[in-house]
């Protein structure tokens, strides 16, 4: 059983409970319990638009890598971890797609002929994702930049 299962269970049992209460509890009582539903209820309610909304929400992030390889290194295998399907390579723009629908992509900043910027010897990406890949994404880089 989910995590999710078990709070909504929960939410349920103390839901169930507190209407019990006002056949069984003074009504000083059982009132107190229905404030305390009415906000859990209220609360979890919240919590679950927030969570949808914005983790799901795409974002972007500027990155600037020293090697090509970090892409398959850090962003591909965290885009895999969340059910991307396939990904397509087309030069300068790598783009990922989950079940047919394009769930993210990476593009290489380019200059007036097409090629992809490299200031410092780095080149500069722009990644755009889910806000909650992206947050996964910039774990692993500082966890990467911890160990250098």
């Amino acid at each position: 059983m989910g995590v999710g299962r078990v709070i909504v269970a929960g939410i349920v049992i103390f839901t169930v409970f507190t209407a019990v209460s006002f056949f069984f509890l003074d009504k000083k009582y059982s009132i107190s319990l229905a404030i305390i539903d009415t906000s859990v209820v209220v609360f979890a309610f919240l919590v679950y638009l927030n969570d949808k909304v914005f983790s799901e929400r795409m974002s972007q992030r500027i990155f600037s890598i020293s090697d090509k390889k970090f892409i398959d290194d850090v962003i591909v295998r965290q885009m895999n971890m969340h059910g991307i399907t396939e990904v397509v390579n087309k030069g300068n723009v790598i783009e990922f797609y989950r079940k047919g629908q394009k769930a993210g992509e990476v593009k290489f900043r380019i200059d007036e002929k097409g090629n992809p910027v490299k200031i410092d010897g780095k080149y500069i990406i722009e990644i755009e994702a889910p806000e909650y890949i992206l947050h996964n994404i910039d774990h692993e880089t500082w966890s990467l930049i911890g160990k250098r």
